[in-house]
C-alpha cells in the first residue's frame, strides 16, 4: 500500500526555533485562542500549502507573504515531511477532537479556501513531533532540496545560503552593522571625555607639586638667608666685644 504524505510548510526563521526545542509544536494560535486541544498542522499538498502564508512586514508597509516564491525572499521557505498515520485526524474530525469552538473552526476554512487551500487536504495531530522523525527540504529557485544529506548529516551550506539571502536576514545584518558604528562612536565620544578629564586632573596634581616644591625651596632659601644673616651679625658682635677688650 502506498503511502500518503503528509508536509508542514514554515519558514527558515521559525526553523531554527524548531531546531533549538528538538521538536514541532502544536498551534500557538489556537491555544491564544483558548482551543482545549491545539492542532499540529499538515497538508497532503506536495507543491504548497497556501492556508501556510504569512502577514510581514518590511518596515515600509504590511503584507502577506502566499507563496513559497515570497518566502524564499523574505523569510526563508521550509517543510517538514512524514507519512500519514493515525496519530492525525481529518479538518472535518479535528472540529470534535479539539473542541474548537464551531464558529472558529468555519473561520479557519473560510480563510484558507480564500487563499486557494483545501481544507479536506488538511491533517492534525495534537502532540508535538521531534525533528528526528520528520525529512525536512528547503525551497530554493523553484525546487524542494532535502537538507540532509546521504549520510544523515545536515546540509548546513544549503541552509545558511538560503538564509543569508533572506530579506530579514540581510536587514538584521544592516541593522547589527548599525548598531557597531553607533557604539564605536559612542566609544569615542567616552574616551575623548575621559582622556580630557584625566589631563585635567593630571594639570590639577602637577600644579599642587610645583607649588609644594616652590614652597619648600621658597623655605629653604629664606632659612638660609636667615642663618647667614644671623652668622654675620655674630661676627659684628664679636668684632666690637674684642675692640671693648683692648680698651
Amino acid at each position: 500500500m502506498e503511502k500518503t504524505l503528509l508536509y508542514h510548510y514554515t519558514s527558515l526563521s521559525h526553523l531554527i526555533e524548531i531546531f533549538k526545542v528538538g521538536k514541532v509544536l502544536t498551534s500557538q494560535t489556537e491555544k491564544m485562542l483558548k482551543v482545549k486541544k491545539p492542532g499540529l498542522w499538515f497538508s497532503t499538498n506536495s507543491k504548497w500549502e497556501y492556508s501556510a502564508f504569512k502577514r510581514f512586514n518590511d518596515g515600509k508597509k504590511e503584507f502577506d507573504l502566499n507563496t513559497p516564491e515570497e518566502f524564499e525572499k523574505y523569510i526563508g521557505c521550509a517543510r517538514l515531511i512524514t507519512n500519514l498515520n493515525s496519530l492525525f485526524v481529518t479538518f472535518a474530525k479535528y472540529k470534535h477532537k479539539s473542541k474548537v469552538n464551531p464558529l472558529l473552526w468555519d473561520k479557519m476554512a473560510e480563510i484558507g479556501r480564500s487563499k486557494g487551500a483545501d481544507p479536506s487536504e488538511w491533517y492534525a495531530t495534537f502532540s508535538p513531533m521531534s525533528i528526528n522523525n520528520l525529512d525536512i527540504e528547503i525551497f530554493e529557485n523553484g525546487e524542494w532540496l532535502s537538507l540532509k544529506k546521504g549520510d544523515g548529516e545536515f546540509n548546513t551550506d544549503l541552509f545558511n545560503k538560503n538564509l543569508e539571502k533572506t530579506f530579514v536576514f540581510k536587514k538584521g545584518k544592516e541593522l547589527e552593522e548599525q548598531m557597531m558604528k553607533e557604539a564605536q562612536k559612542q566609544k569615542k565620544v567616552v574616551e575623548e571625555v575621559v582622556e580630557e578629564k584625566v589631563e585635567e586632573v593630571v594639570e590639577e596634581k602637577v600644579e599642587e607639586v610645583v607649588e609644594e616644591k616652590v614652597e619648600e625651596v621658597v623655605e629653604e632659601k629664606v632659612e638660609e638667608v636667615v642663618e647667614e644673616e644671623k652668622k654675620k651679625s655674630q661676627g659684628i658682635f664679636s668684632k666690637i666685644k674684642s675692640i671693648f677688650k683692648r680698651k
